[in-house]
């Protein structure tokens, strides 16, 4: 019975060792997701060129989209990154096909 228990107990060590990495992935990214929504929050919503003129109003809020939609490609495009990186290392393994 000990020899079984331990056994039971090292493959679930091993599957919690698989796990680690997603976890992180995920960790990694919504804390990269608070940080965008916080400059976003804070940053974007600070740019104005003025409100005296409907060009000024326009051009302001462009400009907030703009950024606001480069901040959160960045944040897929980290997203993207972190999956294949995690992919990359875990499932495509050269030497198994070769």
């Amino acid at each position: 019975m000990h020899s079984s228990n331990s056994n039971f107990r090292n493959h679930g060590v091993h599957k919690v060792k698989r796990l680690l990495p997603l976890v992180s992935i995920e960790i990694f990214v919504w804390l990269v997701l608070l940080a965008v929504t916080f400059i976003i929050s804070k940053g974007v919503f600070a740019i104005s060129f003025g409100t005296a003129t409907l060009i000024e109003r326009v051009s302001t809020q462009v400009i907030r989209v703009s950024v606001s939609a480069g901040l959160v490609l960045m944040w897929l495009l980290l997203w993207k990154w972190a999956a294949d990186y995690y992919l990359s290392r875990t499932v495509i393994r050269p030497w198994v096909n070769a």
